[in-house]
């Protein structure tokens, strides 16, 4: 009797429902590869500003039949202009060459627009909501998943696409240790030292803010002389500490965050702009506050885990 080909593929299992993990189910999808999305939250909520993309992800848009969509999306992402607090410009990065090197320019594009461009190509049924995972086990089999709604699931691939705190990380760090194969580089805790507000304003009037018309991405960096423009934190809030991180990043910590920034400067528009300006223009529920870390990890893989997004 013939065998069909699928039975022979792995079946996988991706935790982790933001950029990369809709991005490797999409893969497996074009390649007919068998996989489930499960995602902790109860609704799949993309936040963010914008992300640039350079010549080594874009080709990925014409495997996965989305360029048309992606280029009309986005814009071509040039330049890199700096400005000091009285918005002067002072410097400037140029990304022109990107085009030589690897045939495409840069690209820009809205986070949200980009996650739901993606997400549209995923089956609903391939995505399971409020599936927070509480642990893992494998063997030279199978892996499996327990998830907090007392439920196991099993497959031949688990990928752990859940962010800094991943739990699929915990999980198998934790097992590799008690077996003393992780690295000592990858026991301490994971540290971070700043700060930033991330968000989208609704769509902007070109006769204040001319910029948008513009059909290359204008980005502007600014840098105050006086003050930091992003929120460095001391030794005590670097911790990874659970009660900090649970307090620090709900709402009210964004909120908090933009009355201490809102009269900072920003380029462009009429030349008077301050930050409060673009809050202004922001709905609350597309501004987060989010923590930069600063650690790579060496352990990227154990049996059939893999981690995607943190190794060197």
């Amino acid at each position: 009797m013939a065998t069909n080909i699928d039975d022979n593929r792995p079946q996988v299992m991706i935790v982790g429902a933001g950029l990369g993990g809709v991005t490797l189910a999409l893969l497996l999808e074009r390649a007919n590869v068998p996989y489930a999305l499960f995602e902790r939250a109860a609704q799949v909520k993309p936040l963010g500003s914008a992300i640039s993309l350079g010549v080594g992800v874009i080709p990925m848009f014409k495997q996965i039949g989305l360029f048309d969509e992606f280029m009309a999306n986005s814009k071509a992402h040039l330049v890199t202009r700096r400005f000091n607090e009285e918005r002067e410009q002072y410097g400037v990065l140029d990304w022109r060459l990107m085009e030589e090197f690897g045939g495409y320019y840069n690209r820009i594009i809205s986070r949200p627009v980009l996650y739901d461009m993606l997400l549209r190509q995923i089956p609903q049924h391939k995505i399971f909501l409020s599936k927070r995972v509480l642990s893992m086990t494998q063997d030279d089999e199978r892996v499996i998943i327990q998830t907090s709604d007392n439920q196991r699931h099993e497959g031949d691939i688990l990928v752990g696409a859940d962010g800094a705190y991943s739990g699929v990380r915990q999980n198998l760090y934790r097992q590799m240790k008690q077996d003393g194969n992780l690295p000592a580089s990858d026991v301490g805790d994971l540290p971070y030292s700043c700060t930033c507000l991330v968000g989208q304003t609704r769509p902007l009037d070109p006769e204040e803010f001319p910029e948008i018309l513009e059909e290359e991405c204008s980005f502007r960096s600014l840098f105050g002389d006086a003050r930091p423009y992003t929120h460095h934190l001391n030794k005590i809030s670097a911790k990874s500490h659970d009660a900090f991180r649970n307090s620090e990043w709900g709402p009210e910590a964004a909120e908090q965050m933009c009355k201490e920034v809102r009269d900072f400067p920003v380029p462009g528009g009429n030349g008077k702009l301050v930050f409060g300006d673009l809050i202004n223009r922001t709905p609350k529920e597309y501004i987060s506050k989010v923590m930069l870390e600063e650690k790579l990890f060496e352990t990227w893989f154990g049996g059939r885990t893999v981690l995607l997004g943190d190794g060197k």
